[in-house]
């Protein structure tokens, strides 16, 4: 699995920050879109699970995905900042850049047997 381009900013219990540079030449981008790109939703999605049990240890059993809202699209080089927020069985995220809130939603756990 590729490092994720992100920095830990701040930590708690039950929330965490990242910072992400997003070079031009990030795996990411390739063939998304051509001449155009940006970074797909749903590595937006992957990136958030993997620094949730980064962050926040097992989560449990993946059960769907809620209130997944993608506003304005992330181009390569923006400043692009990442929140989450744990919850019993729901990791929230929300991803901003240059102040502007870029996609935001839930991803929910089953608690682990």
């Amino acid at each position: 699995m590729m490092p994720l381009p992100a920095t830990l900013l701040d930590r708690s219990a039950a929330a965490a920050a990242y910072a992400f540079a997003l070079a031009p030449d990030l795996a990411a981008f390739q063939g998304h879109f051509p001449g155009d790109p940006v970074l797909p939703g749903v590595v937006l999605v992957d990136w958030a699970a993997r620094l949730g049990r980064e962050a926040f240890g097992p989560l449990g059993a993946f059960r769907g995905l809620d209130q997944v809202k993608f506003l304005a699209p992330v181009r390569p080089g923006e400043p692009l900042e990442l929140a989450l927020a744990l919850e019993p069985g729901i990791l929230r995220f929300r991803y901003q850049a240059g102040g502007i809130l870029r996609a935001s939603g839930a991803i929910l756990w089953a608690e682990a047997p």
